[in-house]
């Protein structure tokens, strides 16, 4: 009879390459740099950059923070501001949900390695564990690609944004560009997909009859 835990490697593999795309969601949730914008009028934005991200608008100030000290001014963006782009809140609360949803996979997924490697030589709750966590970690990578492609959407058609006046930031960039928190959401969703294919695909060995052995 094949040994179980040979019939894991590639699922066993493919699970920390889960765990990094579900630490990387976190990153790309936590950073402020996806949407880049330049603008021309460096009155307030001395550095003539700034950050829009889902949940701050940041940029540095030699006039509201300090002349002396390289401080970063920052706002933060409310689910309930009513200047918020829809993209932005739709981030906020999808990248949650994929946070979450990753945790989950990836404790469906250690319950069925510990089947596995354990020798609980049951199918039935091998594969369900397995198929869960690998429904999990698509769901998670599918939250976090619907934001990330539609931000980066809104930054190659340069959309605006109507900040606030305490904000102190343009409506519209003379140009922006597509920030980091994009570009690791990206691969984050890639890497969390992979994972949730190769956990889906996952076969229990058959089992196999003993040979009856002659009289």
């Amino acid at each position: 009879m094949t040994f179980l835990p040979n019939t894991a490697h590639l699922q066993f593999g493919s699970f920390w390459v889960g765990i990094v795309g579900w630490i990387l969601s976190a990153i790309s949730t936590g950073l402020i740099e996806w949407r880049i914008w330049y603008v021309s009028d460096t009155s307030i934005i001395t550095s003539g950059v700034a950050w829009v991200g889902i949940w701050k608008a940041c940029f540095f100030s030699d006039k509201l923070v300090s002349s002396e000290l390289k401080v970063m001014y920052c706002q933060r963006i409310n689910i309930s501001d009513p200047f918020a782009p829809t993209e932005i809140y739709v981030a906020q609360g999808l990248m949650v949900v994929a946070i979450i949803a990753g945790a989950a996979a990836k404790a469906s997924s250690v319950y069925a390695f510990r089947n596995i490697y354990f020798g609980i030589n049951e199918s039935r709750p091998i594969r369900i564990a397995l198929s869960l966590g690998g429904a999990l970690f698509i769901f998670s990578g599918v939250c976090v690609l619907i934001p990330v492609s539609w931000n980066m959407n809104s930054v190659v058609e340069n959309r605006p944004i109507n900040f606030p006046s305490e904000f102190h930031m343009p409506s519209s960039p003379s140009r922006q560009e597509i920030g980091a928190g994009i570009a690791v959401g990206i691969v984050s969703s890639v890497l969390s997909i992979f994972t949730g294919l190769v956990f889906l695909v996952y076969k229990f060995p058959e089992r196999q009859n003993p040979r009856v052995q002659p009289l």
